[in-house]
């Protein structure tokens, strides 16, 4: 799957000199589905919840029209949350509170097509589409962690860092109000599943997928 992006990436980039092409920025909201059982364990011991790992989201696009009616592009983003939890129901042997946080951030660079059913030269241009790509990503926890063997506690930390490929589909509009600048909105679904290092024994593929919403400004050249 790797090499697929990366043919792709190539193919629109060298279809790209004599075509319109636009720069979008934007900025948006990720809310994570974390179906996946470590951060259901960790939401059942720890003060924690899947509204936790909601946060603001930044992406910058590159994007290149084939035609009319298609467009090939290149994004890149970055999402980072943490969050300071501690353990519900345990305390330590003074009734102290257990303190033990996480955090999860992802870099993607996605290809994707877009389609706009209308053309993309009128003023409101809707249009979808369907990505795939690389995401870098690290999951982390670290602080004080219970040993329900033998009900020790031990401070620690546990990390995973990796790239893994994801896919993505997505829709919106574009209100174009000048002939080289326009605005964006965009709702995007992102699968997206990795695999865990050995610190994370025994657990399924951690779920990073989700849906976003974002607003962007597209400057439009050539």
């Amino acid at each position: 799957m790797k090499r697929i992006a990366v043919i792709l990436a190539l193919i629109g980039l060298a279809s790209t000199p004599l075509l319109s092409q636009s720069i979008n920025l934007k900025f948006g909201l990720f809310v994570p589905q974390m179906k996946s059982d470590l951060w259901e364990i960790n939401m059942e011991n720890l003060t924690f919840s899947r509204s936790d790992m909601v946060n603001t989201y930044y992406e910058a696009e590159y994007e290149s029209f084939l035609g009319r009616y298609s467009s090939f592009s290149l994004e890149f983003g970055s999402y980072a949350k943490t969050v300071y939890a501690q353990y519900r129901d345990y305390t330590d042997m003074d009734g102290n509170p257990i303190f033990q946080n996480l955090s999860l951030r992802i870099v993607p660079i996605v290809a994707s097509v877009k389609i706009y059913p209308l053309g993309h030269r009128h003023v409101v241009n809707p249009f979808v589409g369907l990505g795939a790509g690389i995401y870098a990503w690290t999951y982390q926890q670290w602080g004080d962690f219970i040993n329900f063997v033998d009900d020790s506690i031990n401070e620690g930390l546990a990390e995973t860092r990796r790239f893994t490929v994801g896919f993505n589909g997505r829709f919106g509009l574009v209100y174009r109000f000048q002939s080289r600048v326009a605005l964006s909105l965009e709702g995007k679904y992102q699968y997206l599943k990795g695999r865990l290092s050995d610190n994370f024994e025994d657990f399924n593929l951690l779920d990073m997928g989700g849906f976003s919403a974002n607003v962007g400004i597209n400057i439009f050249f050539r």
